[in-house]
């Protein structure tokens, strides 16, 4: 049997990581592969997902996976980046390399590859990526600096798509779903700027908190929630979910606002009226890819979050199609 190694952020209960993995893991086995996984937590990876599974910092672990490999799967999602830390950038490029340097094939898989900073790194990135067998990105940017680069790549969608794109859309859609991340820079008058435009919308739709993270969201959705009550406005807290309950509550929700991108993409895909709150690049480009409503939460005038989600709510839902996840690409390499 074919053997695939995923290097990824699983494990850390990130809804869009998650249903990435969910998707790819799933997918290998329908081609005969037997899955393994860098991941934390992994007794809980290897119960919920059937793979096996070995812990991401030890390297002897590391190299165990490796050797066991026939093909190392570094993806998806923005794992080459160094906005987070170098630390984290250098984690996956090393995989990568000693994965080369054992001479298993490298697949780099619908990846979301911003800007690097620094020179010394970006010198890295750009080189240690031309050893691969194989570059998918979901997105044009991630794309033309590739092109920059002189690396060959392919355009996919994002493989979450894949999920979604075959489930029935529910046609007595219900409720407010505002979904928050906590990121460095966000401040409590931004979330008071957003509690005042929630509280003009003229609607009888119940309002839910959604954490798509634990970890990183609980504390700023129970603020916000806190925040909505001292205004007056009832909203309940729901905290992170499996990716099946997650699809199917955004699936039931009328209305989405959400700052994380895998929010954005499934409540769109899912034809829940949605809003996009622009902390990152990537929540910046995929709105104006799919025409959805937004403003940045680091860039808006006075009054600016009220005008725009009050017109959200007002108006008709005019949003671009997405492109569905095409697994042919990635196939073609595997088999």
């Amino acid at each position: 049997m074919k053997r695939a190694l995923v290097s990824g952020y699983i494990g850390f209960n990130n809804f869009g990581d998650e249903a990435i993995f969910f998707a790819l893991s799933n997918h290998l086995k329908q081609l005969g592969y037997d899955v393994s996984v860098l991941c934390n937590n992994k007794n809980e990876v290897k119960k919920r997902y059937n793979v096996k599974t070995y812990n991401y910092k030890k390297i002897p672990q590391i190299l165990k996976a490796i050797i066991n490999c026939d093909v190392l799967i570094s993806g998806g999602g923005s794992l080459l980046q160094n906005k987070t830390s170098n630390f984290s950038l250098f984690y996956y490029l090393t995989i990568i390399i000693l994965a080369k340097l054992l001479f298993k094939k490298v697949i780099i898989f619908a990846q979301g590859i911003e800007p690097i900073r620094g020179n010394i790194q970006t010198f890295i990135t750009k080189n240690i990526l031309k050893t691969a067998d194989f570059i998918s990105v979901r997105d044009n940017n991630s794309l033309n600096l590739l092109k920059n680069w002189k690396l060959n790549a392919q355009l996919v969608s994002d493989p979450v798509y894949s999920i979604v794109q075959d489930i029935e859309i529910c046609q007595n859609k219900k409720g407010i779903i505002i979904q928050l991340r906590n990121f460095k820079g966000l401040n409590k008058n931004f979330l008071d700027d957003l509690a005042n435009a929630i509280k003009l919308i003229k609607t009888n739709e119940t309002i839910s908190v959604f954490s798509f993270q634990n970890e990183i969201d609980e504390k700023i959705c129970k603020d916000f929630i806190e925040i909505l009550n001292n205004k007056g406005i009832e909203a309940k807290y729901i905290p992170n979910q499996t990716i099946d309950k997650t699809i199917e509550i955004v699936n039931n929700a009328k209305y989405m606002i959400s700052t994380r991108l895998h929010g954005v993409l499934i409540s769109h895909a899912l034809k829940t009226k949605t809003f996009a709150l622009i902390y990152d690049k990537k929540i910046e480009t995929i709105t104006e890819e799919l025409n959805i409503d937004s403003f940045n939460i680091f860039n808006y005038k006075k009054n600016e979050p009220e005008e725009k989600i009050q017109e959200f709510f007002n108006k008709e839902n005019k949003t671009n199609d997405y492109r569905k996840f095409n697994w042919d690409c990635i196939d073609n390499i595997l088999n």
